[in-house]
């Protein structure tokens, strides 16, 4: 088990090697750094823009929880034939779900610094435009904080990120999800929308005011 989240209360706890390191900014450049000091076996041109496409998403774009190790790493996949261009082409939208994430984006209503949006789509790329309508909400001013609710296989999903002010974990773990401080998740079982951005307000509600009584 190879793992840079918070342990949760139901994390695995049984398996043969644990490496968990919350300070490395993603399981991509745990699994980097491994792999750079075995070096008995050629990593692929394949795999090493995997890894960098992992430490790239974790990090946007090297700007999140981004140290000396980071940057090593990406410099060692990059020996073994990581190709920027190719990686940031794996990062590409169709126009579809651009419109989409544009959409999530313009129903945002911020509180408290926390940027919150409901998306009405129930598309095959509406969890793609989440993630990233979320991604994109941080980029207001007075965000601390983004979550996007969107349908998916019948439930209620929730993304939340953060640049690390507020973690957006401890919010979804109230939720019963998880993450890390500043890319988390929930799903949430027979819940409408509504009911669903009552839930997350409460929660979020909840953790700002723990925050203002300490």
């Amino acid at each position: 088990m190879i793992d840079h989240h918070r342990k949760a209360v139901n994390y695995i706890d049984n398996a043969l090697i644990f490496c968990h390191e919350p300070s490395a900014s993603s399981s991509a450049e745990m699994c980097s750094e491994i792999i750079s000091y075995l070096d008995d076996k050629p990593l692929g041109y394949v795999q090493a823009d995997a890894l960098l496409a992992g430490i790239m998403l974790d990090t946007k774009n090297f700007v999140l929880k981004t140290g000396v190790r980071t940057f090593e790493a990406a410099a060692y996949l990059r020996k073994k034939g990581a190709n920027t261009l190719t990686v940031k082409g794996m990062f590409s939208d169709s126009i579809d779900t651009y419109r989409e994430k544009v959409d999530i984006v313009c129903r945002a209503k911020i509180s408290r610094g926390c940027a919150v949006s409901v998306s009405n789509e129930n598309t095959v790329d509406v969890r793609l435009a989440a993630a990233q309508a979320a991604d994109e909400m941080l980029t207001l001013q007075g965000v601390d904080a983004s979550f996007v609710i969107f349908e998916n296989n019948n439930r209620m999903n929730i993304s939340a990120r953060s640049y690390g002010k507020l973690n957006v974990q401890v919010i979804m773990e109230k939720l019963g999800g998880g993450g890390h401080q500043t890319m988390a998740a929930a799903q949430l079982d027979n819940t409408t929308r509504e009911q669903a951005y009552q839930r997350l307000m409460t929660a979020i509600n909840s953790v700002l005011d723990d925050i203002d009584n300490t």
